[in-house]
């Protein structure tokens, strides 16, 4: 038969709900749900079921909690030792650096700053975090407006300058006008 789970009294009840209370973080108030639902004792599949996860979730927030205490039910990524590819100075570079044209004379995408990334600061970075610090620094995707490769330049300048009256002017001066009754030629009312 498996051993029962039971909560470390670290803390009492009411310094349970008072440190529910006072996080902000909505995955840490979760935690300190699991762990009051626990200490009120519930299941595990009961609490699973409120807390909207899966049981070894509770288990091992309940283990984390019992273990380390008040410190085990806080976030634990925040402090995971990666430090950035890039450091303040580095990242001002950057900044300064696509200011100005691309190495190549085009617009920085994020493959060429990731190249640069791996020539200033030494580290090999694939597209998406160059990609991710073109983000940080505020740049945002653009693309230019799709042109019709049969596309008529003429035409959309007439259109620009005088509108589609205009252009229906011009394409029906070609055009034989047609003769009365009494033979005289007689013009076309265009608008």
């Amino acid at each position: 038969m498996p051993k029962t789970l039971r909560v470390t009294p670290h803390l009492t009840p009411d310094e349970l709900v008072a440190s529910f209370l006072k996080c902000d973080s909505k995955d840490e108030k979760l935690r300190w749900q699991a762990v009051m639902l626990k200490a009120e004792g519930r299941g595990a599949k009961d609490i699973a079921d409120i807390c909207k996860r899966r049981e070894d979730w509770v288990r091992r927030t309940v283990r984390r909690y019992n273990q380390m205490g008040p410190d085990g039910v806080t976030d634990q990524r925040q402090s995971n030792g990666r430090a950035p590819y890039l450091n303040d100075e580095q990242q001002t570079d950057l900044w300064e650096a696509i200011q100005g044209p691309a190495p190549d004379g085009g617009l920085w995408t994020a493959p060429k700053v990731a190249k640069w990334i791996d020539a200033h600061a030494g580290h090999k970075v694939d597209d998406h975090t160059g990609w991710l610090y073109l983000r940080r620094l505020g740049y945002t995707r653009h693309s230019p407006r799709p042109t019709h490769p049969e596309s008529d330049e003429k035409a959309q300048e007439a259109f620009k300058k005088g509108g589609f009256k205009k252009l229906l002017i011009r394409s029906f001066e070609n055009i034989p006008t047609p003769t009365s009754r009494s033979g005289q030629r007689t013009k076309l009312a265009l608008g």
